[in-house]
């Protein structure tokens, strides 16, 4: 797992913080059920790896990575059942994000080459929902896909295969208008290795963090 996990970045644990605490409000709202469907938009900041494993394939360093990079969720559910206090949904998300880093930017040897990161995840999403109609938490899995590539600074972007990834966490909707929430979500992407294929490089295993926060519509 990259370093950079043990030491999230401060904006991810703020979202954490008043992730809770819009957790907690949501169980004081009205008891009117959850809506049918909802749509995120969401940016991001997150870890991106930045160790010996994920380098060396491509003979890079370790500190020729750019460890972290903004990016882009866009995803959605619709909500079939309610059981109790559980409102059980399915979605998906989808999640974009690239970053460079160029020789000068972090003390790196000025005649080495700028390396770009370039990262992508797709997922179904099966959800458990917490809270009512204007607000409410959730912890939702899903197993999918993902490219992570990494390469040097060139025209085209280099072939690297999809793996297969489970993307786990949670977050919180709380709506400040009848159809326009707040949007926090804690998102894990725990990437399974590959081998080395022919000019592909081998990747290894590899979790990502992402911290998530935007707006929800229904």
């Amino acid at each position: 797992m990259s370093s950079a996990l043990a030491r999230p970045p401060r904006a991810v644990i703020l979202a954490t913080s008043f992730l809770l605490t819009l957790a907690g409000n949501a169980r004081a709202q009205t008891l009117e059920p959850i809506d049918s469907y909802v749509i995120d938009l969401r940016g991001s900041m997150m870890t991106l790896g930045s160790d010996e494993a994920l380098a060396a394939p491509h003979g890079l360093r370790a500190d020729q990575l750019a460890g972290a990079s903004y990016a882009l969720d866009i995803g959605g559910h619709v909500y079939l059942y309610r059981w109790k206090a559980i409102t059980f949904g399915l979605g998906g998300s989808a999640l974009f994000a690239a970053t460079s880093l160029t020789p000068g930017d972090d003390d790196l040897d000025p005649l080495g080459p700028t390396v770009n990161t370039r990262f992508t995840a797709f997922s179904p999403q099966l959800s458990f929902n917490f809270g009512h109609r204007n607000g409410w938490s959730y912890l939702s899995a899903g197993l999918g896909t993902s490219r992570l590539t990494v390469y040097e600074q060139q025209p085209t972007i280099p072939e690297q295969r999809r793996a297969g990834t489970l993307n786990y966490g949670g977050g919180a909707r709380w709506f400040v208008k009848p159809n326009l929430a707040l949007s926090l979500d804690l998102r894990f992407y725990a990437i399974s290795p590959l081998p080395q294929l022919g000019e592909q490089p081998t990747s290894p295993r590899i979790t990502l963090l992402a911290g998530n926060i935007g707006i929800s519509v229904r």
